[in-house]
């Protein structure tokens, strides 16, 4: 006898602001993950068995939107319940209750028209990338410690770490030099998407720096006006990773070799001119798919006051 079908239902907090409507439901995968607005809360819906939780295949679709959004998404409430079938998922509900700071009413009208299109753009990323993302390790690796990087603050010290990991996932390939190499090709890289290189370099190094001095047990983490800037550096980089990675040409690497193959060509464009002028081009073409149009922050009156939000 084959195992019962599942409905797994999850609240995704921290995506879109609690009081905005969504008007229909979002398929993130077809027949297997559905996300739908349920008076305040936005559900997500995982097709699986009483073995499979489905959250291995909804956490991708956070970690992408992390690279758009400075919230950090994440999966609460979770429970389950049999259905018949696949068409059924969806139908059967869970109602949760939870706390958020209060929107105003005129905050809540400015949003809403957005959050279709905020929602439809971060699962454009997610299908064009996933696959990039599944077929590469390290790059999962990456996405993993980033994410978790954002749930914690990089102000904070397993979030700061967590961080320099994402980068040490990306750019690192052997036990020596790390700080050099890590620092050198993230700030070649990043400089071909708009950044200051020498300023990336530099402050890469203080940054590795302060990782080190936290996991030798040598000290807290002091107040370091820089230390936002490892997020930053993260999130561009990933994106540039996702975009070398998804090109067929690399793809055509074995998976064994494609992440020593990428920071070869990384080396090899610092001191080639045509090879870098070709990795810009390449790059610069496609972090316009990571580009949000529509507005970030609302600005609205209540009580005579400015109320001021990002939600996302």
């Amino acid at each position: 006898m084959g195992k019962k079908l599942f409905q797994w239902n999850y609240e995704i907090e921290g995506l879109i602001p609690k009081q905005v409507r969504l008007r229909r439901k979002f398929w993130l995968v077809k027949n297997e993950i559905l996300l739908e607005k349920k008076e305040d809360e936005l559900n997500a819906y995982i097709l699986g068995d009483e073995d499979d939780r489905g959250e291995r295949r909804l956490e991708p679709y956070l970690w992408i939107s992390c690279l758009i959004t400075h919230k950090t998404p994440e999966l609460s409430s979770g429970g389950g319940v049999s259905i018949t079938s696949p068409e059924k998922l969806g139908t059967e509900r869970r109602l949760y209750v939870s706390i958020e700071t209060h929107l105003p009413d005129a905050a809540v009208s400015e949003i809403e028209p957005y959050v279709p299109k905020f929602l439809r753009f971060i699962g454009t990323l997610h299908d064009k990338y996933i696959d990039v993302v599944k077929e590469n390790s390290f790059l999962t690796i990456a996405l993993e410690y980033f994410y978790e990087a954002e749930k914690k603050s990089v102000s904070n010290n397993e979030g700061f770490i967590s961080a320099i990991i994402c980068l040490e996932a990306l750019f690192n390939d052997g036990s020596f030099d790390i700080k050099y190499k890590l620092a050198l090709r993230a700030a070649f890289l990043l400089g071909l998407s708009g950044f200051d290189s020498l300023e990336v370099f530099e402050k890469l190094k203080k940054l590795y720096n302060i990782r080190s001095t936290l996991l030798h047990g040598s000290g807290e983490m002091k107040y370091e006006s820089d230390i936002h800037l490892v997020s930053r550096y993260c999130r561009r980089a990933l994106m540039i990773f996702m975009i070398l990675l998804k090109n067929s040409g690399r793809r055509n690497i074995s998976s064994r070799k494609r992440k020593s193959e990428i920071l070869k060509e990384i080396d090899y464009a610092m001191i080639d001119n045509r090879r870098m002028k070709s990795l810009k081009s390449e790059i610069s073409k496609e972090l316009k798919n990571f580009q949000l149009n529509i507005p970030r922050t609302f600005t609205v009156k209540e009580n005579g006051r400015d109320f001021r939000t990002i939600p996302w």
